[in-house]
């Protein structure tokens, strides 16, 4: 008995050995490195997740998201090192990601580049140096970086602390010009060729450039909102060259970027009387969001006080901006500290939320549809496709 269940044991190795053979032998050799190449053109339903990672800052990354997928949403992602900026040229096959080195990873020489993107392979095609290690280092921002022009130049937010915009020009790969902003920051395109800064005073400086970089005018406005009494938030929404910003306090402040001056516009509140009572405020991080119709969503939190606008909030109010209506409000599944629709016929709202992870719902009936986890630390600022 023992001879013949021994036989029946080396029987079954030596078939098992035989059908490991098989399929090992039906098997190709991979190429390594591999390097894919994403579909082109892009789906709408892509979205950029840029995530810092407070806890591996050295190794941040932004990461391609399929929002719309039933599996696999997770597409690729690229480097994105030491607090840095990005953005996705809309007009060429280009990403640009403006970061910081050193030497000897958290130590040693700094050296900041301006990191050129292949759209599909994700790979870097192209590097240029950024002198003076003064690259504003900051939390996730768009408006630290900015392209201009159809994408011909991009501007660069500089913090040493002195503040400056460096003017790049993407076809020659050189820097051009820098503009110092003493006392303001930030980037925000404005008329042809040229930015305004926001001021910690309550007013704007702007300036204008020609093509080979010279600066053909600039200008700095007088206050147009308190920032002792109600503060702006720094991250305004475009609807054409109208930039809009939200107040602490729930007013949205116009502002046409159109020429070559900024022309604020009379403010208007998110809020009814009642809503007004309740302290219902603006709050998180990337607060408000545009989608395809130019319609205005905010993040918006109930009991605000000095000090809830990092918070996040519970809903989302959807604006029509040429009426100052609100058109409806979203309940959210869960508190959200980020927002932004994507683009196409069916446009869904995603929320960064107080987990980390992303909510999905459907932008035009605020409908929840899946949770999509794990696919960065720290997801604060999304970029969608359009």
């Amino acid at each position: 008995m023992k001879n013949k269940a021994f036989g029946c044991i080396y029987s079954l190795c030596i078939g098992a050995v035989a059908l490991a053979q098989t399929v090992n032998a039906e098997l190709a050799a991979e190429n390594i490195p591999n390097v894919e190449r994403l579909s082109a053109p892009y789906s709408e339903n892509l979205l950029y997740v840029h995530d810092g990672d407070f806890e591996s800052i050295v190794a941040g990354k932004v990461v391609l998201l399929d929002v719309a997928a039933s599996s696999h949403n997770y597409k690729g992602a690229l480097d994105a090192a030491q607090f840095p900026s990005f953005i996705a040229s809309k007009r060429k096959d280009e990403l640009y990601v403006a970061e910081t080195f050193y030497s000897r990873g958290t130590r040693g020489e700094r050296t900041d580049v301006l990191t050129i993107y292949d759209k599909y392979s994700l790979k870097p095609v192209a590097e240029i140096p950024l002198p003076g290690g003064k690259r504003g280092m900051t939390v996730t921002h768009r408006y630290t970086m900015q392209l201009i022009d159809d994408d011909k130049y991009l501007l660069l937010f500089n913090f040493t602390p002195a503040a400056s915009i460096m003017l790049i020009d993407l076809q020659s790969r050189e820097i051009l010009n820098e503009v110092f902003i003493p006392g303001c920051s930030l980037a925000y395109p404005t008329g042809e060729r040229g930015f305004s800064s926001l001021c910690g005073n309550g007013s704007m400086f702007s300036a204008q450039f020609d093509k080979k970089g010279r600066v053909t005018h600039q200008e700095k406005l007088q206050p147009f909102f308190s920032v002792a009494k109600d503060p702006l938030f720094d991250k305004p929404v475009y609807v054409g060259a109208n930039a809009y910003f939200p107040s602490y306090k729930g007013q949205l402040y116009p502002v046409d970027l159109s020429g070559k001056t900024p022309q604020p516009k009379t403010p208007w509140s998110l809020l009814s009387a009642e809503e007004e009572t309740a302290n219902w405020r603006p709050g998180g991080w990337q607060i408000a969001t545009v989608d395809d119709e130019g319609l205005i969503y905010v993040l918006m939190h109930k009991d605000g006080l000095d000090g809830s606008h990092k918070g996040g909030g519970s809903e989302v109010w959807v604006y029509e901006p040429s009426t100052q209506k609100r058109l409806k409000k979203i309940t959210l599944r869960n508190w959200g500290v980020s927002v932004e629709v994507t683009g196409g016929k069916t446009q869904y709202l995603v929320v960064t939320n107080a987990d980390m992870q992303l909510d999905v719902y459907k932008a035009n009936s605020g409908e929840w549809l899946k949770m999509i986890g794990d696919v960065a630390a720290m997801p604060f600022s999304l970029h969608a496709i359009r």
